[in-house]
């Protein structure tokens, strides 16, 4: 395992510096949230605990005293002797009287329910009733059951309730703050751990796509434009990438162009030597022939039709030369473009009337939208009428019928206008794809190889390109598509 390098220890650097800070203030927050808490507490513990002892123990002291005070209360009514237990009615809290004598019950009295239903009873108070009847018989016991409020004792209930939670809080509070201390520290600590750890996976992930870059980079410095890094996420890293990418396509492309341009201009000093190197003996040559034809004053028929014969093709031969010369001169001397507005659509709908010859064999499609490119007009009609020528012969040769078809599409993403000219030809391999558009390169019978050299060298001089689509046309031929900025 490497160890990092300066761009990966600062980004580990910036991972520890947040994850401090974050601690730290989390650190800071917990002490001073514990520290509020503790003193809520200890004021709450003072308080609401003092608060409480002072009330338990006045329910305490009303208990104890409603407790005499019945006792009381039923010595009183056992000393009256009460011969009728439901005079009682009348005493306050009294809920239940028995009047016993051994196992007999000689009176009872119950107050109502409504009344039952308010009351909390009290052990029952049993008392012995004075003065005996008849002597010898058992003693009469008054039994008498008091009550307190219902409510009065919910309330005693719910501040026991209230005091046995309190307590426990109390225990809870000395047992849980520890151990919620110890697992912060581990959260610390564990903070701090994987910081680095994560820091280190993220600043491998950013140097390992930043040492593409650079590879890349240098590989295209070292002249490689082939090179290509084709990233597949969305983030910044990936947007630079992929603008990477396209300027390497971009240098490719414009380095090509270059190389080609530098092929054709020496080509074109070439072409232009051999057509006056030609062009120069040809007149005469021509005129030497005449001569001799003239002056023969025999009458040697044999002779004679020899002597035509070679005139004649003589004749052919310096017509083909003198072809050629004008196909050297056009070539070395193309001339410079001017550019214009210019709509595609209609110079391709208008060239099947301008070459009449191939009007039975084309089919322009016209766009959807009117495509505008800064183009010289006469140099983009021999464009089309060198392609257009090819797509016919290519046909012929091949024994069919020609069938061509011109189109034009706007790409406003690339801001291309995009001509294509497909045919039902043979096509063109993908060995010679490439070298197709090299001067003096061809498959025709007595071709000079000029014609795709010039279309190309034109398309060039106006920013743009012209390639073969690896895909077959959907005639069955080739498919040339010449792009310029639109």
């Amino acid at each position: 395992m490497r160890l990092p390098g300066r761009f990966e220890w600062k980004i580990l650097g910036v991972v520890l510096l947040v994850a401090g800070l974050s601690v730290g203030t989390a650190g800071f927050a917990l002490q001073y949230t514990l520290r509020r808490l503790a003193d809520f507490s200890v004021h709450h513990q003072a308080d609401i605990g003092g608060s409480s002892a002072r009330a338990a123990e006045v329910f305490r002291a009303y208990f104890a005293q409603r407790k005499d005070d019945f006792r009381r209360r039923a010595e009183e009514i056992a000393a009256t002797q009460p011969e009728g237990l439901d005079r009682l009615s009348n005493v306050e809290g009294l809920s239940h009287a028995r009047l016993l004598q051994g196992d007999d019950v000689l009176d009872e009295w119950k107050a109502p329910p409504s009344v039952v239903a308010r009351l909390r009873e009290a052990p029952t108070i049993v008392t012995a009733v004075k003065g005996v009847g008849v002597s010898g018989d058992p003693a009469r016991i008054l039994e008498l059951t008091f009550g307190i409020p219902q409510e009065v004792y919910e309330d005693f209930l719910r501040l026991r309730e209230a005091i046995d939670r309190e307590q426990e809080l109390d225990r809870a509070y000395g047992a849980v703050v520890p151990r919620f201390l110890r697992d912060y520290l581990l959260l610390v600590l564990s903070i701090l751990t994987v910081a680095p750890l994560l820091g280190l996976a993220v600043a491998r992930r950013v140097t390992k796509r930043m040492a593409r870059l650079r590879d890349a980079a240098r590989r295209v410095g070292q002249g490689d434009l082939s090179v290509q890094i084709a990233p597949t996420g969305k983030d910044e890293l990936d947007e630079v990438g992929r603008a990477f990418d396209s300027m390497v396509l971009e240098l490719g492309e414009t380095r090509s162009r270059l190389e080609y341009l530098q092929k054709v201009s020496a080509w074109q000093e070439v072409a232009r030597r051999l057509a006056h190197e030609i062009k120069n003996p040809l007149t005469p040559i021509q005129l030497a022939v005449q001569e001799v034809a003239s002056k023969y004053p025999g009458d040697d028929p044999a002779y004679r039709r020899l002597l035509d014969t070679a005139v004649e093709i003589l004749h052919e031969e310096i017509a083909g030369l003198r072809r050629l010369v004008d196909d050297f001169s056009g070539f070395a001397k193309l001339q410079k473009i001017e550019p214009a507005p210019l709509d595609l659509g209609a110079l391709v709908a208008e060239f099947p009337r301008l070459h009449p010859e191939w009007q039975p064999f084309l089919t322009v499609i016209a766009p959807a939208q009117v495509v505008t490119a800064p183009c010289d007009k006469t140099l983009f009609r021999r464009v089309l009428a060198n392609l257009v020528e090819n797509a016919v012969q290519a046909a012929q040769a091949a024994g069919k019928t020609p069938m061509v078809r011109l189109a034009v599409t706007a790409q406003p993403a690339r801001r291309r206008a995009v001509v294509t000219v497909e045919d039902n030809g043979p096509g063109v391999s993908a060995r010679d794809r490439r070298s197709i558009f090299d001067p003096y390169v061809t498959n025709k019978e007595g071709g000079t190889g000029l014609g795709l050299a010039i279309v190309r060298k034109i398309a060039i001089d106006h920013g743009g390109d012209i390639h073969v689509d690896d895909a077959p046309s959907p005639l069955g031929g080739a498919r040339f598509v010449v792009e310029i900025p639109s």
